[in-house]
């Protein structure tokens, strides 16, 4: 690959204690800029991209209601991020409150928030969680099969159904025939006691 292909390298650092004491930003962003000329370079030549994020500043913002996590999508994640302290091991309540509420509003941070509460689970919740897991697909599955197998019976008892049909018509055509019981009997595979009904019932329709 030539040099001229190469892509914008953007490097991301987030720290948790101040960068910059001077700037009141909790992200600072820099680009290349040339010593003698101080101006930046044109757009083909500015490769470079670093970004400081101070989580610090962040939360101490947060905390003092100046930031507004709706009006930006950094300020969403980076409470995702700075809402578990590993070294006190400690999850900030206020915080988690706050997410819950946001990821009804953001697709990506529900399912990053999802995942991140899955991730935190102890040994004995995540066997608890997988066991539940478990019986909810299994019962999916049963309930499934128990459709298809419905289904299924319902095919088949209507395929009998249209059988019977068949030969319930072929009996009355042989009966208004003059064909005897028994004969009936052997073509059709109905009982002597159907064919009664059906000879009963042709006999009504003549008299009526």
């Amino acid at each position: 690959m030539g040099y001229h292909k190469l892509l914008l390298t953007i490097t991301i650092n987030i720290y948790n204690f101040t960068v910059f004491p001077q700037s009141a930003y909790y992200q600072s962003t820099f680009h290349l800029y040339e010593d003698k000329t101080l101006k930046r370079l044109v757009i083909q030549d500015d490769a470079l991209e670093v970004h400081f994020i101070e989580m610090n500043t962040f939360l101490e913002q947060w905390h003092r209601g100046v930031l507004k996590p709706l009006d930006g999508i950094l300020a969403r994640w980076l409470l995702l991020l700075g809402m578990v302290d590993a070294r006190k091991k400690k999850v900030y309540e206020k915080i988690y409150r706050d997410l819950e509420e946001l990821a009804v509003k953001d697709e990506h941070l529900l399912q990053a928030f999802n995942v991140w509460k899955e991730l935190s689970l102890s040994q004995e919740d995540v066997i608890a969680y997988q066991s539940r897991l478990k019986y909810i697909l299994d019962e999916e599955a049963k309930l499934e099969d128990v459709k298809h197998m419905a289904e299924q019976q319902g095919i088949e008892k209507g395929k009998i159904e249209g059988k019977i049909e068949e030969k319930e018509k072929t009996a009355n055509k042989l009966l208004a025939n003059g064909m005897d019981i028994d004969f009936i009997c052997k073509i059709t595979g109905l009982s002597v006691e159907r064919i009664e009904e059906i000879k009963e019932r042709l006999i009504q329709s003549r008299e009526d």
